[in-house]
């Protein structure tokens, strides 16, 4: 029994080093450094061993780092890993909003420049959509990293760091002949809601023809249900005296 599954290690294992293989994460998935040979098992991403130091710092409820030739992975470790799919699947959504003219770290960055770009990363989640938030907490003593997501309605539910494998992008194109909502018109928008997370459109004000041409993202998690889209409407309170 043992030797099989020592068998079945070493081929997840290997997939690993494939993974590695691939050309989107021959560089560092933080300051661009090449050759990276460390981890972070949970957030799906290879990282130098300079920008591996500031990840220790974080907290393994954050981001737990792994060597890729020197420690022994579990076989969920490497499942995660493998789910995300590398740097650049990872990136997509840790940094899908990193304002123009920001400067990424590079291999001759301080260490100064890097803890501070890796904060902001994945401890204060900066580059992230706000409905996409993951707000983290320390590790149970049954050792699940788990964590809230905050929605940019207010509500928190329980996410876990390494849920997310892509993301979904949806474009609202409009509506047409929408009910009266208010008086003889409606202010409507639409609300996209994957799993546990939610995206908006805009509102748009007394039109029941609405046109809004806006792309929401969702990250897609491990496991997933239906998209579902509702068109939702605010109310204007009139005040009679």
């Amino acid at each position: 029994m043992s030797g099989h599954g020592d068998t079945a290690t070493s081929a997840k294992m290997a997939k690993l080093k494939e993974l590695l293989q691939k050309s989107e994460n021959h560089i560092c998935a933080d300051c661009g450094a090449s050759d990276p040979k460390w981890a972070s098992a949970n957030i799906g991403v290879f990282i130098c061993v300079k920008c591996s130091g500031v990840h220790r710092s974080l907290g393994t409820h954050i981001s737990k780092v792994l060597s890729v030739t020197l420690d022994k992975w579990s076989d969920s470790e490497v499942d995660s890993m493998i789910e995300v799919g590398g740097n650049s699947q990872a990136n997509a959504i840790y940094e899908a909003f990193i304002p123009e003219g920001y400067q990424k770290p590079h291999s001759d960055s301080t260490q100064e420049e890097r803890e501070k770009f890796i904060r902001s990363k994945y401890e204060l989640q900066e580059f992230l959509k706000p409905s996409l938030r993951i707000v983290s907490h320390q590790p149970s003593d049954s050792g699940k990293h788990a964590g809230n997501a905050s929605h940019s309605d207010g509500s928190k539910s329980q996410v876990g760091m390494i849920e997310f494998i892509g993301i979904l992008n949806v474009k609202v194109i409009g509506g047409t002949n929408l009910a009266i909502r208010d008086m003889s018109s409606s202010d409507p928008y639409v609300v996209l809601t994957l799993g546990q997370q939610k995206a908006q459109t805009s509102v748009i004000n007394g039109n029941l023809n609405p046109v809004w041409n806006e792309e929401l993202k969702l990250s897609v998690p491990q496991q997933y249900g239906p998209l579902k889209l509702v068109m939702n409407y605010t109310i204007t309170i009139y005040h009679i005296q």
